[in-house]
């Protein structure tokens, strides 16, 4: 299993240009991916490379290394884009997927850290069930344990009232 960088986890932070957002579309946003400010950026990919000699993205299939794609476009506000490490001109392995939502670049959560974030949800929200059934636990070494509920005191209270009234 390999180990996690930590700083390789950018899933806190968003990216946008604010100047891109009007004009975005399938044809320029791999451009607008690649602005220099983004953090999500690899500047040693081989777009770079297709970039700076002027050739035509179809030249990526003929590589190998890292590499970004268009995978998904759902004009005017969706933009999937995913970066893969291809090996031949036919396989590539996909490394990690980014949203573009309304021109903000997210990096999408890989599938370990959705589960690890539900299962995180799951232990808060039964240790807080925990806590609470604790609170209205009691125990007496001679009387041993027993439960405490707020309610049923102040059931028996309104019951005590209600038969002193009757009398």
């Amino acid at each position: 299993m390999a180990a996690v960088d930590f700083r390789d986890n950018l899933l806190g932070i968003s990216w946008v240009d604010s100047g891109w957002v009007p004009i975005l579309n399938p044809g320029n946003v791999l451009d607008y991916f690649s602005e220099r400010s983004n953090p999500f950026y690899d500047r040693t990919c081989n777009n770079e490379v297709v970039k700076m000699q002027r050739l035509s993205l179809e030249h990526l299939n003929q590589m190998v290394g890292v590499e970004y794609i268009l995978l998904h476009a759902q004009e005017p506000i969706l933009y999937i884009i995913r970066k893969q490490q291809r090996t031949s001109p036919t396989q590539e392995i996909p490394l990690s997927d980014y949203y573009i939502i309304a021109g903000v670049v997210y990096q999408a959560p890989d599938l370990g850290t959705v589960i690890s974030s539900r299962a995180l949800s799951a232990v808060h929200g039964i240790q807080s069930a925990f806590d609470e059934a604790m609170s209205y636990c009691r125990y007496h070494p001679s009387k041993g344990y027993w439960w405490h509920f707020k309610d049923q005191e102040e059931r028996g209270e309104e019951r005590t009232r209600t038969s002193d009234r009757n009398r």
